[in-house]
């Protein structure tokens, strides 16, 4: 989608990233896919077309299905993907990535979680920290899955929980309860929200649910008090770009229009990640070319962009210190 010339190019994949926002069922590499279901999508899918356009958030979660459905039905079908996604992160310079599956995919035969979490967890090339969150929808809670999600916040190596799906759906009572007691295990609490529903549910997220971050969280723009309290409450903004156009998302009928420029400019902690590369066919180095190329972000801004991926990173140890050392450099060169 996105190209760059070779000084751009060569200054994003210098940058060590981070990827925090990644849906391991849509981002599904195309070669595991087309041994568990060789026709789906054909040897280039259509959604990769620069010009393609989902036409709601349902037309994209009903093609996300058929992927999720055809492939992902064993532990070692995870571990097959994660490789590859990983593979792919590392080859982009990215150190640390934070992903998710979806709960729903627990209830089938011979699935268990944290069986899942192990097998994405042993994709982990040397030099990549890998952490990994269990997805929910707003109506996840039904007779077959409660009990997996009661469960799910007792996973030993379960980073943490993330409300995904239509975010038009009713917030049910039991996703407060459930964060709560996710937050009790010491879970990392994250929701999408800002995405199709408006500033006052991305407040509703962090207030109600106590979300710690926010994925998307790009109409948070609309309402200045929104914004201040993100920057209150320090919750920063896993942000998608590629995919909000792609998706149509309001307020980006261009690249050019996208709220990240408001939102870092305004002070917003905000990342920059590619939701889910099989159904938009991006890569992580093509969302920073975007900025640069469409959103006048300067190379200091990249680096600090990167940076801000190391900042809220769910990671302590001397290797992300020297990355956060080596993007200031940067920065400061900038």
């Amino acid at each position: 989608m996105y190209t760059a010339d070779p000084s751009l190019a060569a200054f994003v994949q210098s940058l060590p990233k981070t990827e925090t926002h990644l849906h391991l069922e849509g981002s599904c590499p195309l070669d595991v896919l087309d041994r568990y279901a060789p026709k789906l999508f054909g040897k280039v899918p259509y959604m990769w077309d620069d010009a393609f356009r989902y036409t709601s958030f349902t037309h994209f979660t009903e093609l996300f299905a058929q992927v999720a459905m055809a492939v992902f039905k064993t532990p070692e079908a995870f571990n097959e993907c994660a490789k590859g996604v990983f593979t792919k992160c590392a080859a982009q310079n990215v150190r640390y990535v934070e992903c998710s599956f979806h709960v729903g995919v627990l209830n089938q035969p011979g699935m268990h979680g944290p069986e899942v979490i192990d097998a994405i967890l042993e994709a982990a090339p040397d030099g990549m920290v890998v952490r990994v969150f269990v997805g929910m929808r707003h109506n996840s809670y039904d007779l077959e899955t409660k009990p997996i999600i009661d469960d799910c916040v007792h996973w030993p190596n379960l980073t943490g929980v993330d409300l995904h799906g239509p975010e038009d759906l009713p917030l049910e009572a039991w996703t407060a309860d459930i964060w709560r007691r996710a937050a009790e295990q010491g879970k990392y609490l994250k929701a999408h929200a800002g995405e199709f529903m408006p500033a006052s549910f991305v407040g509703r997220c962090v207030e109600e649910l106590g979300a710690q971050r926010i994925q998307h969280g790009v109409r948070s723009i609309e309402d200045p008090a929104v914004v201040e309290l993100l920057k209150s409450r320090g919750v920063g903004l896993d942000v998608c770009p590629i995919s909000n156009l792609k998706l149509q998302v309001e307020g980006v009928p261009t690249m050019a229009s996208h709220p990240i420029r408001q939102l870092f400019d305004a002070g917003v902690t905000c990342t920059i990640n590619t939701d889910d590369t099989l159904m938009f066919g991006n890569e992580l180095n093509e969302e920073y070319y975007a900025l640069a190329q469409d959103l006048n972000f300067s190379r200091a801004e990249l680096a600090q962009i990167a940076l801000n991926g190391f900042d809220l990173s769910l990671w302590d140890g001397a290797e992300k210190i020297t990355c956060q050392q080596e993007l200031g450099s940067i920065i400061r060169a900038n």
